[in-house]
């Protein structure tokens, strides 16, 4: 590295230009507020400062004011950088610009202006690391605002639009860069990324306060801190263009609040380390899954105050490598299957139906508890599978194992002793809440005792020579998980189980208590629409998706 002048000489037009310099940031002289600039270009940034430090001082208003003095610092850091760049070809680094122009006595008023507007806004921002000298926090352990430091202005991409000369509208990087210190405040939302292929153009609400979004790239963009400058940070948490159109589920925290500094989220972190981060979403993601068959997973998690902050909570996304002339090689998200032929008004109207019955389900605590089980077992299944619920042979007893459990928690009751009489219930209640008809209650009853069987040997350590057809089993444990929401449990007629025990016995119970309200439920949601979705259709009928069908929406964004 070159030899470096003394910080001293760079600091000391500032002070000499504005003396509250020395008492809003003591000893910044001694300690380096500029990093390592190579001696021979030290004094392009003293003349650099001495220039932009004699013009006139703007009065920022708290409320009004900080765009104006922002643009100010802007022009004047601008002015800067175009002093260095007359000098010669050598750059200083990032980090030394940040720190040079951090020193301006224009940052130094857009910084307490800052302070002002978010004093005025009531913007309170917790303080998760060291605090900023100079910046009074208060009883909760938070301040007023972010401020407007060296991290800052590498972060929010202020330094890299400088370096790059880039055209940009001051105005509407000061507009951007002053909602990012001052606020006022506003919603703080959770993202979680999923692996669908769902396009739609406006939300759809799910349960639980979310929603279903495929938002554009430049949707996201303005997700990310001070949106204008976005292309320049440094440490963007994602590119808005890999995740343009991606499915995702998003919804207000109402216990978020506005923080500087990485934020620790205990509960994502358990999930992760007992690696099941999907059971945290388990209401909507049971909620979409019993729309249609094909797996759905979950990929990310952001926790995001928009054109502020981004927390990346955990990023997981699949890529696959696409060669669109057989020659350049692209990567892109490896979406499945879910959504591809789905009819988003059906969709709409299956969830706003489901919504209900499920928040009703978890209203009563014990029964509540057995289905979030069941729900989180039923993810699990599928953690590791792909299309409608296939996996590698070595996990197709371990994904069987888990769908036996769900069934056993939604088709049994209390006392219920295990053993072959218990196999025999589970199997013909499963028949006969799937089956549509004689044919398919046998079959059903046959593929719930394999299933059983293919437990018992995974169990005790043996390997399966046969191994059980996942996506006809996922079908008939979801048409039972859908059933259970439909009809409720307790039903009006006693038990979910019971009442399966009677239907079998009893066409009238059967068609009054499991199948009336069940095709009354789907032809509310038929409503409007002549197609319809799995769920709607024969739980044993699969349907066959072409691979190029599945790859179309992501090769029209990659043609864009």
């Amino acid at each position: 590295m070159l030899a470096l002048k003394s910080c001293a000489s760079l600091v000391q037009p500032c002070q000499q230009a504005h003396p509250r310099f020395q008492q809003t940031v003591p000893g910044r002289e001694r300690s380096g507020i500029i990093a390592r600039i190579p001696a021979e270009r030290s004094r392009l940034y003293v003349r650099a400062l001495r220039g932009v430090s004699t013009l006139p001082h703007m009065t920022a208003d708290p409320d009004t004011g900080l765009v104006g003095t922002l643009e100010r610092f802007l022009r004047e850091a601008g002015q800067v950088v175009d002093e260095l760049n007359r000098g010669g070809p050598q750059q200083p680094s990032a980090q030394a610009l940040a720190e040079a122009l951090a020193a301006l006595p224009a940052c130094l008023d857009a910084d307490a202006a800052a302070r002002r507007a978010a004093v005025a806004n009531r913007y309170l921002v917790s303080v998760l690391g060291p605090q900023r000298a100079g910046r009074r926090a208060d009883e909760t352990a938070g301040t007023y605002g972010r401020p407007l430091d060296v991290d800052a202005l590498v972060s929010t991409g202020v330094v890299g639009m400088l370096f790059a000369r880039a055209d940009l509208d001051d105005h509407a990087v000061a507009e951007d860069l002053a909602g990012y210190l001052a606020g006022p405040p506003i919603d703080i939302w959770d993202y979680a990324v999923l692996d669908g292929s769902l396009t739609t153009d406006d939300p759809v609400p799910v349960v639980d306060g979310w929603e279903l979004v495929t938002p554009t790239a430049e949707q996201l963009r303005e997700l990310l801190p001070v949106p204008a400058t976005a292309a320049y940070q440094p440490a963007r948490p994602f590119d808005p263009g890999d995740y343009d159109g991606l499915t995702m589920l998003r919804r207000i925290d109402r216990d978020a609040e506005p923080h500087h500094r990485q934020a620790l989220h205990w509960d994502v972190l358990y999930s992760l380390a007992i690696n099941r981060p999907a059971h945290l979403l388990w209401q909507p993601l049971i909620a979409l899954s019993l729309y249609d068959n094909p797996v759905l997973q979950l990929w990310a998690r952001y926790q995001v105050e928009p054109g502020r902050r981004v927390d990346k909570l955990f990023d997981s996304v699949e890529w696959e490598v696409w060669t669109p002339d057989g020659e350049t090689e692209i990567e892109r998200p490896q979406t499945g299957e879910f959504g591809l032929s789905a009819d988003v008004p059906m969709l709409r109207r299956f969830l706003a139906e489901l919504a209900p019955r499920l928040t009703s389900a978890l209203s009563n605590n014990k029964a509540g508890n057995r289905l979030r089980r069941c729900a989180e077992h039923f993810l699990t299944a599928g953690e590791h599978a792909h299309g409608e619920g296939e996996v590698l042979s070595e996990l197709n007893a371990d994904a069987v194992l888990h769908y036996v459990i769900v069934l056993e928690g939604l088709l049994t009751g209390e006392g219920e002793s295990h053993g072959g009489e218990y196999t025999r219930k589970v199997s013909q209640r499963a028949a006969v809440l799937a089956g549509r008809n004689d044919a398919q209650r046998l079959e059903f009853e046959e593929l719930v005792r394999d299933a059983y069987r293919a437990r018992s040997i995974y169990a005790h350590g043996s390997e399966l020579k046969n191994e059980i057809d996942l996506p006809k089993l996922r079908r008939v444990v979801r048409r039972c998980l859908l059933t259970r929401l439909i009809i409720g449990d307790p039903t009006a007629e006693g038990p979910l189980h019971a009442v399966a025990d009677r239907a079998l016995l009893s066409h009238e119970v059967l068609e009054r208590c499991i199948r009336e309200p069940f095709g009354q439920f789907t032809q509310r949601v038929r409503t409007g629409s002549q197609g319809g979705s799995d769920c709607l259709r024969s739980v044993c009928e699969r349907r066959h998706v072409p691979a190029e069908r599945r790859r179309s929406r992501a090769d029209a964004r990659a043609s864009v």
